[in-house]
């Protein structure tokens, strides 16, 4: 199968892509410098050794090439605010897109290959988890963990013009350097920035130890004793996940946050802030939802506190619920300061349940007030509602680069570099996305 993958990543080229998806792909690569650049400041992974090689999104720069992935993805991650695919339950980018930057300073090459490799990794990461989430999820392995690197590894591997050979090798070595759980949802711990950081900086060591001439196993992820076996028990062949390898569906499917919580938690903050103004004055005695259930599943979306940290508050539907419905709207402040009474209390009088019949990105919200007024809203197959577009996305970004203290005009050459892209060198990319 590893050959398979490898083969498949190879024939992802972004001049093949719909015209749909290479609009996505340069939006997805542009939302997640602007989550980066507002994240920095939040990473709580040591810095990296200083040097002048490798930009980080802090303005620093580093000297190592697999450090400055792993800073950088911990940035992208520091606020869980980047892109996300709902049917393979990972960020995809996060863990893909640091390595790739990191690769191209290596080895810059034209604008359209740094494209290439990274409509490759959401190909890859995409194809390897979209039938297995679903299993491994529930056991509490994390999805960026376990298949994330994969597409970074690939991505690596087409901007350093990997032969299909080399390739299928490094993909073979990842293999080896994944793994993570969903545990830190729970504890409100700090693991969700290493899990991103390792995966892409291990993306890079792959791709090193291929050139080193380190040889990974053949049956790496199908063998007896592979990665599916272990994770899943079962041995599937390359043609039953072939069409999970769809770059134009990964890219497309993908959904970028709009707001600084979990994936899952996007549609409930929609429906709190539609039901908010309709609150107003009101004193609300409970509020009843109902959500996906295997996304209400997932580890930490039923989080009742007591809350430590921002990383189990941004995972919990209820302190979403609470936070929102609370001061009126989605306010990020309130999810990293002390809690408030009055959201604890309301948090304690949230019922919670959960329909198999939901589509993903779903939730019904139903606010029972204390005057008998019953006020209710659906979101359901929220990903329109929450879509970020070409038109929306200025509006959205800008104010993410000011946290950053780069202003307006700097989005607007990042913008501009990131729609030229594919005619340009990707130092010019890498210049106009990266301070310092």
């Amino acid at each position: 199968m590893i050959h398979d993958v490898a083969r498949a990543a190879g024939e992802v080229a972004y001049a093949r892509l719909t015209a749909a998806a290479q609009d996505k792909l340069r939006l997805c690569l542009l939302a997640n410098v602007s989550v980066a650049l507002a994240g920095a400041s939040a990473v709580r992974l040591p810095v990296p050794a200083a040097g002048s090689a490798h930009r980080l999104f802090s303005g620093a720069r580093a000297a190592e090439a697999r450090s400055a992935a792993g800073f950088n993805a911990a940035a992208m991650h520091a606020r869980t605010q980047d892109d996300f695919h709902p049917i393979g339950n990972l960020h995809i980018a996060t863990v893909a897109l640091p390595a790739l930057l990191a690769a191209a300073e290596v080895q810059p090459g034209p604008g359209e290959r740094l494209l290439d490799a990274l409509a490759a990794g959401y190909a890859v990461a995409t194809g390897l988890s979209k039938r297995f989430s679903p299993i491994t999820t529930p056991r509490g392995l994390r999805s960026t963990c376990l298949y994330a690197p994969f597409g970074a590894t690939a991505a690596v591997a087409r901007q350093w013009r990997f032969s299909v050979e080399e390739t299928a090798n490094a993909l073979a070595l990842t293999a080896s350097l994944v793994g993570g759980t969903t545990q830190c949802w729970l504890d409100g711990s700090d693991e969700y920035q290493l899990h991103v950081a390792q995966g892409a900086a291990h993306a890079l060591l792959a791709c090193e130890l291929t050139l080193a001439g380190v040889r990974g196993g053949a049956g790496a992820l199908d063998g007896q004793a592979g990665l599916y076996a272990s994770l899943t028990g079962e041995q599937p062949r390359f043609a039953d996940i072939a069409a999970d390898f769809n770059a134009d569906a990964a890219l497309l499917d993908t959904v970028l946050k709009r707001y600084p919580v979990s994936g899952i938690c996007q549609p409930v903050v929609l429906a709190c802030e539609k039901l908010a103004p309709r609150l107003a004055g009101r004193r609300i005695e409970r509020v009843k939802m109902v959500m996906r259930a295997f996304e209400l599943g997932y580890p930490g979306t039923d989080n009742r506190g007591p809350f430590r940290s921002f990383s189990d508050r941004l995972m919990s539907a209820r302190w979403c619920v609470a936070s929102v419905l609370t001061a009126g709207r989605f306010d990020f402040e309130a999810f990293v300061q002390p809690a408030s009474d009055a959201v604890e209390q309301l948090v304690a009088r949230i019922e919670l349940s959960g329909d198999t019949a939901l589509p993903p990105l779903s939730c019904r919200v139903c606010v029972h007030c204390a005057d008998g007024a019953v006020i209710e809203h659906d979101a359901i197959d929220a990903g329109q509602q929450l879509a970020i577009n070409a038109e929306s996305l200025r509006d959205w970004a800008v104010p993410l680069w000011q946290v950053s203290r780069r202003d307006a005009a700097a989005f607007d050459r990042a913008a501009a570099a990131v729609a030229g892209g594919a005619a340009a060198p990707v130092a010019e990319m890498l210049a106009a996305c990266l301070p310092g």
